[in-house]
């Protein structure tokens, strides 16, 4: 234990300044001690003192050669101790380690150079873990399920920083795992993880947290300053869980120094390997240094460890391959191998192969190899160094101790170098120990104590080469155990121990101590019960007496039987209970129930510690039933349609039987139900429960047979109603589970189907799919106010047929889709409604699209299509029939005229009589205005008869012809009757009354014509000297007609005349041309109008396309105005067109496919569409 704390043992190495400088040192290899540090320190103050300062150094650099190094008589050679690799006995001199110190702190001129002391001088204010290279972050939450995650060695760095800073307390609670295998491979010493936050603190601060290496292993760890404390990959640990990591390194330190902790408080170490070298004064260990209320399981360690005093010996020296001093702690299952050439233990002070000191402590199941201790040493123990209270148990040590002749050696033991105090026992505390060979208890067991009372019980003593025999020492004698192997006395030592997490021992195929988990057999009730290893010819039988261990993945084989009571009155016999055979793991995590009555009974070891377990209960002599007889009523009760009837049950409730067990005392009373038919066969009319309740099965197979049965047969009379009646018979049968005992119960169904369906009705069809009607309206009179008559075809009975026949209700409702087409009684007969608003409506859709032509035939006429459904009261079943109407009007009706209208209401012809020549035989010539024609207009344009009558009152003056043509007489009497008064000078004027009169109705218009005659006298007498010469001459010659222009024309000739021949009218101007292939705009009888000429000259008329296109219409009557072209709106053959107006080029086209400028709508072919 530290008895007090130097001066300066806290403050930063001084290698680790200056590698976080980033100098260089001046040599690679240099341990200051705390010492070196002080004196630094105070060469910042005084630089005078130099020289002062190094000699006293000097008598510190002298007490550096008791630092683990063995007396003259071991040095191998006179070489120097290296760091990284140190033999079993270490070599080296005072003056050797004096001079490397020496160089180690220097100062060269005015320079600085760095040194550790000048490092520190530099840095003194500095932070302890500036400059280091680490990560920013850890990946994880630090739960146990998602674990902080360490994946690098600034990772490592990271966590150690944090550590320190008491902001993370320590971390605990939390979660960390190792990924990968991590190298500390730089060259600045290691900072622990839990380690001192500033230079100059006092404590560290400890790991908290639970790490768990994963099998991974951290290498390249080096420390390398001797002044340092809590050295280790962890410095210090408190409530810390470290499990299955391994370590690799150099550390080289003060105390409290391990390869993986330098001091553990109320912590747990578990499964870790520790590889290496550690070197220090005070407490050393390869996994811990010091250890306080902790836990060491399952710990290898390979590493050198080599330890000593401080130069002041103010601190006790303790070096264990495990740890170097525990404090009430446990150490369990652990192992320290330093056989290694590169591997060694040893130190002053106290040297143990597991620990150098313990405390309360209980060490058990270790196991030692390798040498132990050396010259060096005052106590040396193959297992403790120092055991000043606690338990050592079942341990081996299968090394040496290096100076077990040593002069200088206080006491070494085989086992315990040395016991303080005298509360330790033989048995209580100290048991169950043993060597590798009988020839070292040349060598006092315990060392100072103890030895001459040792005797068999103990349990102490060596085992063999072959590992499975050994003898136990008494009175410096060994007597060979023949009776028992030596993995047996091991385990017997563990279940003496009674620790539940100490490993257990078992035997390998050839009888040397393995790994065993414990099979626990407590005593069982009426029978016995024992487990084996099979095929191991060292195993031995387990039972509840004789407990032991099995290797984990071999075969075991079970035992166990009854012990039955045959002696008592009644006799009772025991049986294995079902699946009462099992093992269950000691955390309760695994069981298995082991399977009986096969060639062996047996399961596989697991890898934990287990019990096995079974139950016997005693067997049954028989069983009695309460009842011995049961009876069922099972009625069907059918109802509703008969081909979808409505079910139901009536059924006898379930009846219990109830079991008693003979005898009442039996331990096993379960009991199993079963029913059977009267012939043994299994029979599903019935099912019993496991507590013996009976209960009828309606689906049972006897029962749907005979439903079926009846059903098939109503089917081929389904007049008839079922009357099926039928009885089964069955037991009722209970089993004992024990024993096979059974009692039965005879079980009688009586079953009957009572009918109460009827036939519904199934389909309905009616005689006819289809019925047609006509509606025929005739018009007959005068279309203006007809008379309306209509007639119907006669109505129509539809017939229908019920399915089947022998439905019992055959009653039907009729209805029909549109009463306003079709009416139907309900008898079927069907009629059509001559009344329907449907003909109304056509009717009257007819007048308003014939508003504006009142003269239009009535075409009215339609169909309508609706239909009759029959529907029955059962089931309503339904059949339909379509039914077609037709309506149609026959017009016969007549457009009579209603009036008639001429073009001209007045005419004017002119008649000059030109005499010219002699007198006395002069030429006449008539000039007469030329026939004009009248057309008569007869209102209505559809009116039927358009007959017209022409007529002139007075005949005298004109005449006109049947078309309409109205001709001055030249000839008439009252111009003869005027020349006879005045033959040179006649004129005068006539009336007459052109009368035109319909055929139809003797509706008449008339045309006022006045005609006006005069004498034109160019005669001479036969003394004025000359004459015209050539004789007489006529009006006209060549039968062709002529009128002249009174207007003008737009071709070439001014004015002309319109001539008609048999051809037609044409045109010719005064200079005898004439247009043809052309429009021209014309004047006659004083109006202007456009007139077209074909290519040969002649007036066109009617319809007429334009090259460019558009269609033209001529008047085509003889009206006087023949040949005129439309505009606007005019009526052609009772249809309406409408004519461009307008003069832009197009005056006279007819408008199509859209709407006129007063905004109405023409067809393609220009038609009006109402």
């Amino acid at each position: 234990m530290k008895k007090n704390l130097k001066k300066g043992r806290a403050v930063l190495s001084a290698w680790s300044l200056i590698t976080a400088m980033g100098l260089t040192p001046v040599l690679s290899v240099a341990y200051p001690s705390a010492s070196a540090v002080v004196y630094a320190k105070e060469l910042q103050t005084d630089d005078t003192e130099e020289t002062e300062e190094s000699e006293k150094q000097e008598p510190y650099a002298e007490s550096m050669t008791e630092l683990a190094t063995p007396s003259e008589a071991e040095k191998g050679s006179d070489e120097k101790t290296q760091l990284d690799q140190v033999p079993d006995e270490v070599s080296g001199t005072e003056e050797e380690e004096l001079n490397l110190l020496g160089d180690a702190i220097q100062t060269i001129g005015s320079e600085t150079v760095a040194t550790p002391s000048n490092a520190i001088m530099l840095l003194a204010n500095s932070s302890l873990w500036g400059g280091m290279e680490m990560s920013d972050h850890l990946d994880g939450e630090g739960t146990e399920e998602e674990p902080y995650e360490i994946n690098s060695a600034n990772d490592l760095r990271l966590l150690a920083y944090n550590v320190a800073n008491e902001e993370v307390d320590g971390y605990a609670g939390c979660y960390f795992v190792l990924t990968r295998d991590i190298s500390l491979s730089d060259t600045a010493s290691w900072l622990p993880i839990g380690y001192f936050a500033e230079t100059g603190d006092s404590e560290p601060m400890p790991f908290k947290g639970n790490f768990d290496g994963q099998g991974y292993r951290i290498y390249n760890l080096k420390i390398s300053d001797t002044t340092q404390d809590y050295a280790g990959l962890f410095g210090s640990l408190h409530g810390a869980t470290i499990k299955n990591l391994t370590v690799d390194g150099q550390v080289n330190a003060n105390s409290k120094a391990a390869i993986l902790a330098g001091e553990i408080n109320d912590s747990i170490i578990e499964k870790c390997t520790s590889l290496g070298q550690v070197r220090g004064v005070g407490a050393i260990g390869g996994i811990a240094g010091e250890a306080y209320d902790s836990v060491i399981l399952e710990c290898t360690n390979t590493a050198g460890v080599l330890g000593g005093t401080d130069a002041g010996a103010e601190e006790e020296a303790f070096a264990g391959g495990v740890c170097g001093s525990a404090h009430t702690s446990f150490i369990s299952d652990c192992t320290s191998d330093t056989t290694d050439s590169y591997s060694a233990l040893y130190s002053e002070g106290y040297v143990g192969g597991i620990a150098g000191n313990i405390y309360e402590t209980e060490v058990y199941n270790s196991y030692v190899e390798g040498k132990v201790g050396s010259t060096s040493a005052d106590y040396i123990g193959g297992l403790i160094g120092r055991m000043q209270s606690g338990q050592v148990k079942n341990g081996r040590f299968a090394g040496t101790i290096g100076a077990s002749t040593s002069s200088t050696l206080k006491t070494a033991g085989l086992f315990v170098g040395y016991i303080e105090g005298g509360t330790i026992e033989l048995g209580d505390d100290l048991a169950y120990l043993f060597t590798d060979s009988e020839d070292k208890y040349s060598l006092n067991p315990f060392g100072n104590k103890l030895t001459p009372q040792i005797r068999l019980e103990h349990h102490i003593g060596a085992y063999y080469s072959n590992q499975r025999d050994f003898s136990l020492y008494q009175m410096d004698e060994f007597t060979k155990q023949t009776n028992r192997y030596f993995y047996e006395e091991l385990e017997d030592g563990v279940l003496s121990i009674g620790e539940e997490n100490v490993h257990h021992y078992a035997p390998s195929k050839t009888g040397d101590p393995v790994r065993g988990y414990l099979v626990s057999i407590p005593a069982i009730d009426h029978g016995t019960l024992s487990a084996m290893e099979s095929q191991n010819n060292y195993a031995k039988e387990i039972d509840w007496a004789n407990p032991g261990a099995i290797a984990a993945g071999t075969k075991v084989l079970v035992y166990t039987s009854p012990v039955n009571e045959t002696a008592s009155e009644p006799p009772v016999y025991y049986e294995l209970e079902p699946d009462s055979l099992f093992w269950i793991s000691d955390d309760l995590e695994e069981q298995e129930v082991i399977q009986t009555g096969g060639v062996e009974t047996a399961f596989t070891m697991p890898d934990s510690n287990i019990t096995l377990s079974a139950t016997y209960r005693a067997m049954t002599n028989g069983v009695v039933l309460d009842r011995t007889e049961l009876t069922f009523e099972v009625e069907q009760i059918r109802s509703g349609s008969r081909w979808n009837p409505q079910i139901g049950w009536k059924v006898t409730d379930p009846q219990k039987l109830t079991a008693t067990v003979i005898p009442d005392s039996a331990a096993n009373k379960t009991v199993y139900w079963s029913a059977k038919d009267t012939d043994g066969a299994s029979t599903d009319v019935f099912t019993v429960s496991d507590d013996g309740e009976v209960t009828v099965n309606t689906s049972a197979k006897w029962i749907t047979d005979l439903i079926r049965a009846a059903v098939a047969n109503q089917e081929l009379y389904p007049a008839k109603p079922i009357t099926t009646e039928a009885t089964d018979y069955a037991t009722v049968t209970v089993t004992t589970e024990a024993g096979q005992k059974r009692a039965s119960a005879f079980v009688t169904v009586n079953f009957k189907i009572t009918d109460q369906t009827v036939v519904p009705v199934s389909g309905v069809e009616l005689d006819q799919a289809e019925l047609a009607f006509e509606v025929v309206r005739t018009l007959e009179g005068g279309r203006l106010n007809p008379t309306e008559t209509y007639s119907v075809t006669p109505a129509k009975r539809l017939y229908e047929t019920i399915s089947p026949e022998y439905a019992d209700n055959k009653e039907v409702t009729w209805s029909v889709g549109d009463s306003d087409i079709i009416r139907v009684d309900g008898e079927g007969m069907v009629s059509v409604r001559e009344d329907a608003r449907w003909i109304a409506d056509l009717i009257q859709a007819e007048k308003t699209a014939n508003s504006n032509s009142p003269y239009a035939k009535s075409e009215a006429a339609g169909n309508r299509s609706s239909y009759v459904t029959v529907t029955t009261t059962d089931g309503g079943k339904q059949a339909v029939c379509a039914v077609n109407v037709s309506f149609r009007t026959v017009d016969n009706t007549v457009a009579h005229v209603e009036s008639v209208s001429l073009d001209q209401q007045e005419l004017t012809f002119n008649i000059e009589k030109v005499m010219t020549g002699r007198r006395s035989n002069p030429t006449v010539e008539y000039k007469v205005t030329s026939p004009v024609q009248l057309n008569a207009a007869v209102y209505p344009a559809e009116a039927e008869n358009r007959i017209v009558a022409w007529s002139v009152d007075d005949g005298d003056v004109l005449t006109v012809s049947e078309s309409g043509m109205v001709t001055a007489r030249t000839d008439g009497q009252w111009i003869k009757d005027l020349e006879a008064a005045n033959l040179y000078g006649a004129a005068g004027e006539k009336t007459a009354l052109v009368t035109v009169t319909t055929a139809d109705g003797g509706k008449q218009a008339q045309c006022k014509v006045t005609v006006s005659f005069k004498t034109t006298n160019n005669t001479t007498s036969s003394s004025s000297g000359g004459s015209s010469g050539g004789g007489g001459g006529g009006s006209s010659s060549g039968g062709s007609s002529s009128r002249s222009s009174a207007g003008s024309s737009s071709g070439p000739g001014a004015s002309g005349n319109w001539i008609m021949d048999e051809v037609g009218w044409w045109y010719q101007y005064s200079d005898r041309t004439y247009p043809k292939s052309c429009w021209q705009q014309l004047s006659y009888n004083g109006t202007t109008e456009w007139y077209h000429f074909d290519e040969r000259g002649y007036m066109q008329t009617g319809w007429f396309t334009d090259v460019d296109g558009h269609v033209y219409y001529l008047h085509p009557i003889g009206d006087g105005t023949r040949g005129r072209m439309y505009t606007g709106w005019n009526q052609i053959e009772g249809k309406w067109y409408y004519f461009n107006p307008v003069s832009d080029g197009t005056r006279g086209a007819l408008f199509v496919n859209g709407q006129t400028p007063d905004g109405y709508t023409v067809d393609a072919n220009g038609i009006w569409i109402p």
